[in-house]
Order: structure tokens, then C-alpha cells, then sequence
């Protein structure tokens, strides 16, 4: 880790982890919620199947035993499949494009959040910080319009340049991560140099977005003091 950096930059990384635990903290509840509707929904499909089974039965004056055999192997087949599928959905990269604006800040942070195993530990402050950026960038796209030219230029930072970046190093060989290039560089510092580069720039972002907002305000305001106050002096 690198011991230069300045109290503020350590107080930033400090409130990125602690962000990153408590998302962290968010996604094990939905995920534990996830799987426990499954079960209800296996219990659900196993009890309707078993008083099919009795419905059956009477309805029949009985069910051989080898009939019965079946029905209960068919009934332990379907609790487990339905218990275990669907799969917790995974982000995917190829994914994210797909995504609504005021959804991507999110996705794209769960889907670096799955990447980071096969990240380098010098990267992975910058992972957290990415993800505190992006968790204040998330607010300020549900109001952003598709059409507007930031909007265009958040989804080519959050689905193209990002994960191009963090791809083409997870398939370079582990045994190169290390070895410097042609350039004199080695890909572990050039992914932590672009990962700056993003987080600075999704940084820059969101202040752009926010100076918009405070623009607008600005402007309503003056023209509520243009028609209320004015008028109320005339």
C-alpha cells in the first residue's frame, strides 16, 4: 500500500471502504432474501404437488405403490430444482449497456465488485473509490434524460472504457501482470493509472451534473424573485 498519500486522500479511502462494507453489508441481505424466496416457492410447488397427489388418490380410490415412489422422487427433483434455480444473477459486462440510465452507476459497481479476485491489491483503493463515486453518481442519473449528451458520455465511461480497461488485464497472463511492457510500464500500473483516470473522471461528472442542478436553481429562483418579489414592490 502506498504510504505518500495525503490525510485527505486517506480520509477519502477511509469512507470509500467503509461505503464498500455497508454495500457489501446490502448485498449479503439480498441475496439471503433472494434465496429464501426460492425455498418459499419450492415449499409452495412441493405442497401444491402433494395434494395433487392426495387429489388424486381419492379421486381414484388409490395410486399403486410404484406410482407413489414416482410422485415422491418427482416431488424431491422439483423442490431442488426450484430451490437452487434461478441462480443469483451475476452483472455481466456485456450486460451493462443493456441497463437503465438510473440503474447503471449500480450495476456497473456490482459488476467491478465481481471482478475484484482478479485484481492486483495496489488497484483495489481505486476499486473502492469507484465505487463511493459511483454510489454518488447513482442519484443523479435517475433525474439525467437519455437523450442528453452526459448521459451519452456516462454510459461510454461506465460500459465501455471501464470495462475494457479491467478486462484486457484480467486476460493477460498473471505471469506478465508484473513484467513491464514495451512501454517501460507493467500492466498492474498502468490498470491502477486508469482507474485513477476513471475515478477522477466520474468525479468530474457528477460535480458537472450537480453545478447543472445548482444552475437550474439558480435560475428558477431568479425568475421567482422576477415575478413574485418585483411584483409585489409594483
Amino acid at each position: 500500500m502506498n504510504t505518500s498519500r495525503s490525510p485527505k486522500q486517506m480520509l477519502v479511502l477511509r469512507d470509500a471502504r467503509r461505503q464498500r462494507a455497508l454495500r457489501l453489508h446490502r448485498a449479503k441481505k439480498e441475496r439471503w432474501r433472494y434465496r429464501m424466496r426460492r425455498l418459499r416457492r419450492a415449499f409452495l410447488s412441493v405442497a401444491l404437488f402433494i395434494l395433487g397427489t392426495i387429489a388424486a388418490s381419492i379421486g381414484l380410490g388409490g395410486l399403486a405403490d410404484g406410482t407413489l415412489v414416482l410422485l415422491m422422487l418427482a416431488s424431491i427433483v422439483t423442490f431442488c430444482v426450484l430451490a437452487i434455480y434461478p441462480s443469483t444473477p451475476r452483472p455481466r459486462a456485456e450486460n451493462l449497456p443493456e441497463a437503465d440510465l438510473p440503474e447503471l452507476a449500480g450495476s456497473t459497481e456490482l459488476w467491478l465488485e465481481s471482478r475484484r479476485r482478479a485484481l492486483p491489491p495496489p488497484a483495489l483503493d481505486l476499486v473502492d473509490l469507484i465505487g463511493a463515486r459511483l454510489e454518488q453518481l447513482s442519484p443523479q442519473l435517475e433525474t439525467l434524460p437519455e437523450h442528453e449528451p452526459a448521459a451519452r458520455e456516462v454510459r461510454k465511461l461506465l460500459t465501455e472504457h471501464l470495462p475494457g480497461l479491467v478486462d484486457s488485464y484480467t486476460k493477460l497472463p498473471r505471469s506478465l501482470h508484473g513484467k513491464p511492457g514495451p512501454s517501460g510500464v507493467t500492466p498492474e500500473t498502468q490498470l491502477s493509472n486508469g482507474l485513477k483516470v476513471i475515478a477522477d473522471e466520474i468525479e468530474t461528472m457528477s460535480e458537472h451534473l450537480a453545478k447543472n442542478e445548482l444552475n437550474a436553481l439558480a435560475v428558477r429562483e431568479r425568475f421567482l424573485e422576477t415575478k413574485y418579489v418585483t411584483a409585489g414592490g409594483g
